[in-house]
């Protein structure tokens, strides 16, 4: 009888072919593999969690760098403001292969040269040129603040130099971060110099200086130190990870890194995250950004204080916006800063319509904003104020609502005040202003873009008159704390008017209300009959049926007012008087 479990093949294949045998492993064994694998993926996942808002490029890792991925780093300096950040004064080329970095290396803006004249836009010839001009290049290529419009131009210079290297993205950085890095990081290293995050700035642009002075010759043997930087940074980096982790969101939030992708989709995510330093409007809703490019003063906006006051009158029935910006240039020049050559794009909704005179300011639509550019010219001591009124559709602006998106300029810190004015007698509530009666006000040097938001409570207030004055001897005006019903407030019946006799009892007048209208929204003018030259007499108004826009009635109704006449009369010219003509 064959033992239990017996195949007769078993033995066969054992001879014809190779067989596999694992060993057994004793339990113990077992237990300490186990407990190992577990401790590796409890510190994988750790490290997962630590990374924050980094997590973003763990989960898109094999997305980013998968197959054959190729990048551009561009560092700018903001110190020489352009409307991305800064003047493009180093790049650098990234390779991935199969999740790994293959290839890293650091050159000078100045290599990416164009073999014909390029005519820039408006006004950098005007402003840059002189006897090295060479046109639009890539380094001031930057010229959109909406960088992925910014980025197809500068891939466009980067090809016509590189015609066989594809771009799969672009990552940004501005000399800010590079200062704060070193801040984190410790000292680095340049030419055997030590220096810190004060004096690396002083040392950089001491070292680079001869291109601010277009010495020819020293450009081309100019030595490019971006390698040498990065070789400092990049082993600290790795040596320090969470300071360098919390230096890289810093950045992120303050728009002082930020990227571009070729693939639409990632493109899409860093967009939604704000890591994209996209322009993009929203629904209604008012809109502002302020930009300003430095063309040819050195590093004068290391130096320049900027002010930007909104203010927003929405009680009218349009709606009408003033933007100021204030530009003040403390102290003189010194070997970093020339006096200030510069243009001030303001992008307001391309519905706007301009009030004020433009000054000869250039007025373009574009993409859905309209942008209003003025050239800057400021001497060292000095300061400039630019500012324009104009209206806004009440179709983009909900009458209960006032919305502000304020995107900000990478590598800038403008100070900013909103101030928003609202019917007299609305209630205003809101997370963003400080609200004061009806008016609101919000202040801040934001570093990253920020949309603002207040709501009107419904009006049920009675309107109230605020002033009332003689503006000639047979016309009165009344001014309303907020726009008053025009069917009520031009209705002639509604007002009389009685001579109380206080200053002169020897004449009272018997005035009739021949004609009234509503000016301005909240402004009651009296066309009157029968008034005499009383200086200082005091009229009483009596007012009654006048309702707000609201439907709100007088309290109490009727409602008694006094206006005091004062009339100045014309001065008797003491001249002689002029000889009759004579007859011929």
């Amino acid at each position: 009888m064959q033992p239990s479990g017996y195949s007769p093949y078993k033995h066969k294949e054992s001879k014809r072919g190779f067989s596999l045998r694992i060993p057994k492993m004793g339990s113990h064994f077992k237990k300490w593999l186990l407990i190992i694998l577990g401790v590796i993926i409890v510190i994988l996942f750790l490290g997962y969690l630590s990374l924050g808002e980094l997590r973003f490029f763990a989960n898109h890792y094999l997305r980013l760098t998968f197959f054959h991925k190729d990048y551009l780093i561009l560092l700018q300096n903001n110190y020489e403001s352009r409307p991305t950040g800064g003047f493009i004064t180093g790049y650098g080329e990234v390779s991935a292969t199969m999740g790994f970095v293959s290839n890293i290396s650091f050159h000078n803006s100045y290599e990416i040269d164009t073999n014909t004249y390029i005519t820039p836009p408006y006004p950098q010839e005007e402003l840059l040129k002189n006897e090295w001009y060479q046109g639009y290049t890539f380094r001031d290529a930057n010229w959109n603040p909406d960088f992925p419009s910014s980025a197809e131009t500068l891939i466009d210079f980067y090809q016509k130099k590189f015609p066989d290297k594809d771009v799969d993205g672009i990552i940004v950085m501005n000399f800010s971060m590079v200062e704060d890095l070193v801040k984190a990081l410790g000292n680095i290293e340049i030419e055997g110099e030590k220096v810190n995050a004060d004096s690396l700035f002083k040392t950089i642009t001491d070292t680079v200086n001869d291109v601010d002075r277009h010495d020819e010759t020293a450009l081309i043997e100019r030595k490019s130190i971006l390698g040498e930087m990065a070789a400092n940074l990049i082993p600290k980096a790795k040596w320090h990870p969470f300071k360098t982790k919390k230096v890289i969101i810093d950045a992120l939030h303050s728009k002082d890194l930020f990227m571009w992708f070729k693939s639409t989709g990632m493109q899409k995510k860093v967009e939604k995250k704000g890591w994209a330093n996209h322009m993009d409007l929203a629904e209604n809703s008012d809109f502002l950004h302020v930009n300003l490019a430095n063309l040819g003063s050195k590093k004068a906006d290391r130096y320049l204080i900027k002010e930007v006051f909104h203010h927003v009158n929405i009680q009218k029935e349009i709606p009408e916006i003033t933007t100021e910006i204030m530009v003040r240039y403390p102290g003189s020049k010194n070997i970093y800063a020339d006096d200030y050559k510069g243009y001030l794009r303001i992008y307001i909704p391309a519905s706007a319509t301009i009030q004020s005179d433009t000054l000869g300011a250039s007025v373009e639509t574009e993409e859905g904003f309209k942008v209003i550019g003025t050239q800057l010219i400021l001497p060292a001591g000095s300061k400039s104020t630019i500012g324009y009124t104009y209206e806004l559709p009440r179709t983009l602006l909900p009458l209960d609502t006032y919305r502000l998106r304020l995107v900000t300029q990478s590598g800038d810190n403008k100070s900013y005040t909103v101030t928003v004015e609202s019917p007299g007698d609305s209630a205003i509530s809101s997370d963003d202003f400080d609200t004061m009666e009806n008016r609101a006000i919000w202040r801040s040097i934001p570093e990253s873009d920020v949309d603002l938001d207040l709501h009107l409570g419904e009006d049920s207030s009675a309107p109230y008159p605020i002033e009332q004055v003689f503006e000639d001897l047979n016309t009165i005006a009344i001014y309303w704390n907020e726009p008053i019903e025009v069917s009520s407030g031009g209705d002639a019946l509604n007002y009389e008017i009685i001579d109380t006799n206080e200053i002169n009892s020897a004449v009272t007048d018997e005035v009739k209300v021949a004609y009234a209208e509503v000016v301005d929204g909240s402004v009651s003018k009296l066309d009157v009959e029968g008034m005499t030259e009383q200086n200082l007499e005091r009229y009483k108004i009596k007012i009654s049926n006048i309702k707000d826009q609201a439907s709100n009635p007088l309290e109490p109704d009727p409602k008694e007012i006094t206006v005091v006449q004062r009339i100045v009369t014309p001065p008797v010219s003491e001249e002689e008087p002029a000889e009759p003509a004579r007859p011929e």
